[in-house]
């Protein structure tokens, strides 16, 4: 079922200067409704035949006569496009056979991304080594926005939702900040929560120390040295700035030295925390 608050939106961005539509235009425009059989190619191109047999040679008509053809899943998938976005038609017609042609591509194997599940037993960083293997058999190449929304999509409800709500746009992103989210929950004891079936965590922050840099991977710090027991003066004092757990998921997040120093701002259950 669509989305009901989208049934307004216009992904046309309308130019004043645009002639109108005929009112009056033939009843045999062919359909498209995006069931398995269709070819969304012949579409496109039975769609500018119909339009060059009917005299509509302006761009910016074909642009708005184009929702008409669509029906069921394809109408669904034309109404939840961003608004505003389309001011050519060959820009409609790129996205539209980008999004048609993928899901039935299944010889080059994007099923096994874009059906990939994570389950509460494995752990992030587990999860996102299997999701990069998965890619590295596929052939096909598979546009930004949909590696993007596959990985989401791919994540525990409450871990996708976290790293939606970091503002990231792109799939590297999205990775990213998941290894980020990894190392806080484990310190702040979020991650039995999120995949309670999961064996112990994976990140020990107790024991690691941040090293002259990061280098882009969460969990990457010297952990080779233990400092604190050089100076027990010094071990004293540093274990006083080791915060108890946290209780309240929603507001409290631990944020350790080596967080800080790798996490400017995080967001967790839809909270900013700095």
């Amino acid at each position: 079922m669509p989305d009901l608050t989208k049934l307004t939106n216009d992904p046309i961005r309308y130019n004043p200067a645009w002639p109108p539509v005929p009112t009056k235009l033939p009843l045999n425009i062919l359909k498209f409704e995006g069931k398995s059989g269709e070819d969304p190619g012949d579409h496109v191109t039975t769609f500018h035949l119909w339009c060059s047999s009917n005299s509509l040679i302006d761009d910016s008509i074909r642009l708005r006569l184009f929702q008409r053809t669509l029906t069921g899943n394809a109408a669904k998938w034309y109404i939840e496009l961003l608004g505003g976005s389309f001011t050519s038609f060959a820009d409609l017609a790129n996205v539209f056979l980008n999004h048609f042609q993928l899901p039935v591509r299944y010889d080059a194997g994007t099923e096994l991304l874009a059906t990939f599940c994570q389950d509460k037993v494995t752990h992030i960083s587990d999860h996102i080594q299997e999701w990069r293997r998965r890619k590295s058999l596929i052939k096909a190449e598979i546009p930004t926005e949909y590696r993007l929304e596959w990985f989401l999509k791919s994540l525990q409800p409450e871990i996708s939702k976290d790293v939606s709500m970091s503002g990231v746009y792109s799939e590297e992103q999205a990775i990213f900040r998941a290894q980020q989210l990894e190392l806080i929950y484990s310190q702040s004891g979020i991650l039995q929560k999120y995949l309670p079936d999961a064996p112990g965590s994976k990140v020990d922050i107790a024991k690691s120390k941040l090293g002259p840099h990061a280098d882009g991977i969460v969990g990457s710090v010297d952990t080779t040295t233990d400092v604190l027991a050089k100076d027990p003066n010094k071990e004293a004092e540093e274990m006083e700035m080791v915060p108890a757990p946290c209780t309240d998921v929603g507001v409290c997040i631990v944020v350790t030295l080596v967080i800080e120093a790798i996490i400017p701002v995080v967001v967790i259950d839809g909270k900013h925390v700095a």
